[in-house]
Parts: C-alpha cells; structure tokens; sequence
C-alpha cells in the first residue's frame, strides 16, 4: 500500500500568533513613518524610499507567508524560509540605507563588491514580495526587463544595445534608476497619503454614506439598481483607486441588487466591473492618479481635475445611458425603494464627515497647499470629526484597524511600483524608451492616429495585471515621448495613458476586475469581460477623440472656444446615446438590424474632426431615434 505523503509540521502557536502581530505592526509603522515625514519634512530620497520599501517587505513576508499560496496556513518550513526573506530585506534595505551618500558621491558606476552583494539580493528580494502581491505576470515584466538591461548587447535589430557590464545593470536595477526611482517615490510621496485617507473614510463610517447616496438617489427608477451601482462604485472607487478592490468592496452589495431587478448576471457584473474602473477618473481624488500626475509633470492640481470633468461626465453618461436601455430591453419594470434604510442621525453624522474631510482636501488644494499635505490633513480632519460626533465614533480597536489598514492597504501598490523601477531603469539606460518611441512614430508614419492606437495597446497590455500607479509609471515613460514628438501636449499625453491604464483592470485574459465581479455574479468571466468591453467601449475610444478634440479639455474654455466646445460636446453626447443604442439593441422598443448599423456609422461620424460630417451623422442618429420613440408612442396609445 502506497503511503501518503506526510502533512508539513505547522509551525508553533507562537510563530503564527508572532507572524502576523508583527506584519501589522509593520503597517502600522510605515502608516505613521509616511504621516510624520510629511508632517515635519522628508528625508533624503534614499533614506525615505528605503526605509518604507523595507517595512513593507517585512510586512509582505510576515503576512502572506507561504511560498506559492500567501494565505497558506503557517508552517517550521515556511517560517523558516520568511525569516531568511526578512533578514535579506532588512540587510539589504540597511545597508543601503547606511551607504547611499557614500554610494552616490564616491561609488556610482564603480560600486565594490558589498555594493554589488546589496543590489543583486535586494533586487531579488523585491522580485519575490512583488510575487507575492501581484503574482507572475510583473514578475516576468520585471526578470525580462533586467535581462534585457544585462544582456540586450546580444538582441538583433533595434532592439541591440551598448554592453553594459552586469556589476552596472546590478547598480541601475537598484538605484535612484531603477527600485528607489520616480516610481516608489510617487507612492511613498503621493498615493500612500491618500492610502490613509481611504481609511479614515472607512473608519468613519462615512464609506457607507456612498452606499446610502446612491440607493436613495436611484429609488423609483426602471434602472435604478444599475444606475446605484454606478453611483456607488465610481464615488467609492475615487478615493480607494483599485478597481478589483473597489468590485470586491461594493459589488457584494449592488450585483446581487441588478440580479434581482432582472438584469442578467453577466451585464451585472460587467457594470460593477466597468463602474469600479470609472471611479479612479472622477475628480477630485481620481484613485489618487491625478496627485501623482501633478507630482511627475508640474502641472497644478487644479488644472488636472478641471481637464478630468468632461471625459468623466462622458463616461459615466454612456454607463448610464447602457444601463436604461438594457433595462428598457429586458422589460425591467420601475423599482420600488432601493433601501429600507432611512435618514437618520448616523447617516447626518456621516455626511458631516464627508463634507468636512472632502472639504478639506479641496479647500487645501486650491489654496496652494501641496496634495500631501492636504490628503493628511483631510484624513485628519476626517478621524476628528468621526470621533466627536456621538454617531460616528469609534474605539480603540477601531483606531488600531484604521492604523494597520493605512499600511496594509498600500503594500501591493508600493511593492509593484519599486519592481516596475527596474523595467523604467532599463527603459532610460539602454535607450530603448527612444527606438520604442522612435518605432512608434514610424509605424504611424508620422500619422498621428496609428501612433495612438499603438500607444493605447502598449498601455493596456503593460498594464494588465497591474496596479493603475505602476501601469501608468511604466508606460508613460515608454510610450509618451513618442505621442508629445508628434505634436500631442504633455498633459494630453498622460491624460491618455493614464486612462488606457484604468481600462486594463477589465481587459481580457487577466482582467483582475472581472475575474472579482465572476465570483460575486456567480458567471463566467469570459461572459462578464464580454459585457464590459461593451460597456467600456466607448471609453477606449474617447481618449483618441479628446486628442483631435482638445476643446473638451475646460482647461483651455474660453469664450471663443464655448461654442466649438458646447457642439463638440453635444455631437459626442449624441454619439454616445447613438452607439449604445445600437450595441444593445434597442430604444424604447427592439431595433432592427438596419437600426443598429446606421447608428454605429452615425456615432463613428459624430467624433469625426469635421464639423459637417459630424452634423450630418448627429441627424442621422437622431432622425433614427425620433422615429423609434414615435414609433414606441404610438404603440402606447393604439
């Protein structure tokens, strides 16, 4: 008789009370190291990056031990195998901590042997945290990119590149280049301040308020489910800036509610899916991507979330519009009250919070204050007033979970963008970001639309898997140069990765979005990456439109532009509602197929650049649906 393999001895109580007890405190430590440096003053870039990459990768390792599955139960061998991943981070993150002046004044290019020892197990090191909170697919990101850094000398064409001895490939991999670079510094500057913000929304219960907004707002509407949905995803999915998180967070809630209404489970998931991307491009907080758009270009804050307001409107304009035909289409009948739950004391104590935090941070900013400084102060401001108002308050233990939230929930994304450090590395070191670019712009030839349909297939394809910050940091630098050479304008550009970075959450075959909004649904999630891609197609299209149609941009509103802008906006409205039609088929009752044809063309000229191609198609469209709400009508009334 065969024997079984023995079960690996689980590690002493002790170990899997310790593992976790410190992982926390390490997330509480790098929450209250971020808060107080950008209270009374940062240290140098080095010694700032390095200390928060150290204490995240500790806590990585103590809180997702096992090996291959993070939430395996603690065993001696895994114990065992954390402990030396702990010591190597925190080794590797002191020394470089207690050297980078003498590295950087003396050492550069040069480094010695113990240098060397550093770069190459630190950079290992974040390889595998990395692993462990983003899984393969950045891993094999990052090793190609490195062996490209050490060995491109040997690839044919353009992609060949001057030798570069390993010792420095080692040195630009974990370095200001490439680890400790632009990326890690927008997060541990920037996105983990309004990590803490996130937070202390949650904690103070004014999270739920969103919930409450958008059931109450959509009560007695034949969509009102859906359109709650969207409501509360994009409103929550502003300040939390993951769109798997943001499915996980509220989709519990709202693909349950349209599945009951009538909605199929795959157009279910797929709004939630969709709903969730579009509050990372909302203003004010956008999942903090307008903070670290400001930090890497310039740009006042102000002018980015004035740019952002018309593309958003725009794309959650075409979500609704989706949800009400689909509606119309399935026979959905008009909804009763959403919510039992009323207005009460707690819900005013939660909208003061709310009020007063998002006040805050506004106010803050547009009087000059850096994004940082705001963000805390907000989440300040937002824990006080929780606090104090007898409705709203919390405890101790409440305290502490905020605490350790405040750093847990940033891990992933601090730890993917110090590994996407090593591809921008090796992007700017080997000159391959110019020939990318430089291939980009031929393969258009010179012809502005194919070089931004191969930058928007870069962005989503880089960014697939990925966290929105890392994505957009990775491809900016790729593929932006290329779009600013043929005459797009900086914040154009990032505006226009920045939202292919957004869409990639739900864009086949990893589509994190999706694969969360399946297992709410309970459908396959080819059936709900079907629905999204429907429902976010219009989204693909509308950043390659504000390229030739700047004017939508309110950054540059004046009064000779209102009147190109005010029919630039209507043609796309009219677009939108045109298209979305057409997809599902139907306005008010089925149309046919001859319907659905002259509506796409009539939506694919209404974003045309000429003005009287776009006012022919807009009558097309609108003669097709005047005739069918006529049609409809009379129906009625026979």
């Amino acid at each position: 008789m065969q024997s079984t393999p023995s079960k690996p001895a689980a590690a002493p109580k002790a170990l899997r009370v310790l593992f976790p007890a410190l992982g926390k405190l390490c997330c509480v430590a790098l929450a209250v190291f971020v808060a107080a440096t950008t209270i009374f003053g940062k240290l140098p870039a080095e010694a700032q990056y390095s200390i928060a990459l150290t204490l995240s990768m500790v806590a990585v390792f103590l809180l997702k031990p096992g090996v291959f599955h993070g939430n395996d139960e603690l065993t001696m061998r895994m114990a065992l195998v954390n402990s030396m991943w702990i010591l190597a981070a925190l080794g590797t993150g002191g020394y470089y901590l207690m050297n980078y002046y003498e590295i950087a004044a003396f050492r550069e290019g040069i480094p010695n042997t113990a240098d060397l020892i550093c770069y190459a197990i630190g950079t290992f090191v974040v390889v595998e945290a990395a692993r462990r909170v983003e899984g393969w697919v950045l891993v094999g990101i990052v090793i190609a990119a490195f062996l490209y850094l050490a060995y491109g000398h040997w690839m044919p064409g353009v992609l060949n590149h001057r030798a570069m001895p390993f010792s420095n490939a080692l040195e630009v991999a974990y370095s200001y280049k490439g680890i400790y670079g632009i990326a890690l510094g927008a997060v541990v500057d920037v996105v983990m301040v309004f990590v803490i913000l996130g937070a202390a929304i949650r904690i103070s219960g004014a999270g739920d308020f969103f919930n409450f907004i958008a059931m109450r707002a959509t009560s007695g509407f034949r969509s009102g489910p859906a359109q709650a949905a969207i409501i509360a995803s994009t409103m929550f999915g502003s300040v939390n800036g993951s769109a798997p998180a943001n499915v996980a967070s509220t989709g519990v809630l709202t693909i349950p509610m349209m599945k009951r209404a009538g909605y199929t489970a795959g157009f279910a998931g797929g709004v939630e899916a969709t709903a969730s991307c579009v509050g990372q491009i909302i203003p004010p907080i956008m999942g903090v991507g307008a903070f670290i758009m400001s930090e890497i270009t310039g740009i006042p804050y102000a002018t980015i979330m004035l740019v952002a307001i018309v593309p958003a409107f725009l794309f959650i304009f075409s979500l609704s519009v989706a949800a009400v035909l689909e509606a119309q289409r399935l026979g959905i009948k008009a909804q009763g009250e959403a919510t039992t739950d009323m207005w009460t004391a707690q819900r005013a104590s939660q909208a003061i919070v709310l009020v007063l935090g998002f006040g805050t941070l506004l106010g803050m900013l547009f009087s000059g204050f850096s994004p940082t400084f705001s963000g805390l102060s907000a989440a300040g401001v937002t824990l006080f007033t929780g606090f104090i108002l007898p409705k709203t308050r919390f405890g101790w233990k409440a305290t502490w979970e905020f605490l350790v939230d405040s750093g847990k929930d940033g891990l992933s994304v601090l730890i993917a963008c110090a590994a996407i450090g090593v591809v921008i590395g090796a992007v700017s070191s080997t000159g391959l970001g110019v020939k990318l670019n430089q291939l980009i712009v031929s393969m258009g030839s010179g012809d502005l639309l194919p070089a931004l349909i191969l930058a928007a297939v870069c962005s989503i394809v880089l960014g697939m898997g990925l966290p929105t910050a890392a994505s957009y940091l990775m491809v900016v630098f790729v593929a932006g140069p290329s779009l600013m050479e043929l005459g797009v304008s900086q914040l154009q550009t990032h505006f226009f990765v920045f939202y292919y970075a957004v869409l990639s959450a739900i864009t086949p075959p990893v589509a994190l979005a999706v694969f969360a909004a399946a297992a709410i649904a309970r459908e396959k999630p080819l059936v709900i990456a079907g629905n999204s891609l429907r429902l976010c197609a219009v989204a693909f299209v509308l950043p390659i439109v504000w390229i030739y149609h700047p004017e939508i941009f309110l950054d540059t509103l004046s009064a000779d532009m209102f009147g190109p802008a005010l029919a630039v906006f209507a043609a796309l409205t009219c677009a939108i509602v045109g298209f979305n039609a057409a997809h599902i088929g139907c306005f008010f009752s089925p149309l046919r197929l001859w319907h659905r044809l002259v509506l796409t063309l009539g939506a694919a000229g209404a974003v045309y650049t000429d003005p009287w191609i776009q006012a022919v198609a807009c009558g097309m469209i609108l003669l097709i649906l005047a005739e069918r709400y006529i049609a409809h009508r009379r129906t009625r009334l026979a």
